[in-house]
């Protein structure tokens, strides 16, 4: 059930590159929350009306360094709202609204390979997932996308908790040059379809290409979607997303916000 609150900021740390991390105490909010599942945060007395949304990035426990009773936000700066929110410091009062949508499910059965795709500060969600993965037999797979080395970041964390991170760049400056699609096209030809569950966290172009990728070879695929949101829980109607009806030809509209931010490949009309 969402809660308002309003805390503190423990630590918003710089991790370069206009990359954060912040960190506060909502206990009661992370004990119900699912990774992937969002806050809409805003800064008491700003020039900002509505509060935005963040993906949850840490749950207590995820990182060891942190407090246990912490949850983490990972974001990028890229405009006013996060511009101010960089700038806070310890101790500076948030408000809080959460946890928000739909997080991600496990995969069907222990057997099952989670693949993690991510694009740049879609990386977001995946500590949290990771961490919630621990007792699978199998751990992740990340595929993790940026235009350069610097858009990714907490990419030492991933590559302790993951089997293996294939890192591309669209500039060549780290690991593969090129788009991230192209090695998870790899892996998904060669299979077995029903091995793996993919989880795909980034900008739309990414998303379509790996719901297309994973539709044609069968492969279950859960996408957790952006979308500028002015409420967070379906009122506004302002962050929906064509989608199929199920056991239908038609189609019709779902609220990121509500019915999201995860849907299924399958689910989504694009």
């Amino acid at each position: 059930m969402p809660r308002d609150i309003t805390t503190a900021v423990l630590r918003n740390s710089d991790l370069g590159h206009g990359n954060h991390l912040l960190e506060f105490r909502a206990p009661k909010m992370a004990a119900e929350m699912q990774p992937a599942q969002f806050f809409m945060i805003g800064i008491p007395g700003s020039a900002t009306l509505l509060r935005r949304p963040y993906s949850v990035c840490g749950l207590p426990g995820t990182f060891d360094d942190r407090p246990d009773d912490a949850v983490q936000v990972l974001y990028k700066v890229v405009g006013r709202g996060t511009s101010l929110l960089a700038a806070l410091k310890a101790g500076a009062e948030i408000t809080v609204l959460g946890p928000l949508g739909r997080g991600f499910s496990r995969p069907a059965s222990p057997g099952v390979r989670p693949i993690f795709v991510a694009g740049g500060i879609g990386a977001a969600p995946y500590p949290a997932l990771a961490a919630s993965l621990a007792d699978h037999r199998c751990r992740p797979r990340m595929f993790y996308g940026a235009r350069t080395a610097a858009d990714l970041p907490l990419l030492d964390w991933f590559r302790e908790h993951c089997d293996e991170v294939v890192v591309t760049t669209e500039d060549g400056s780290l690991g593969h040059a090129g788009l991230v699609t192209v090695p998870l096209e790899d892996l998904l030809d060669r299979g077995p379809a029903d091995a793996l569950q993919v989880y795909a966290c980034g900008p739309e172009p990414m998303l379509k290409a790996v719901a297309r990728l994973a539709r044609e070879r069968s492969v279950a695929c859960e996408l957790s979607l952006e979308a500028h949101m002015a409420c967070g829980f379906g009122v506004c109607l302002g962050c929906v997303v064509p989608t199929r009806r199920q056991g239908t030809a038609s189609a019709g509209y779902d609220r990121v916000c509500v019915e999201g931010p995860v849907m299924s490949a399958e689910k989504l009309a694009w």
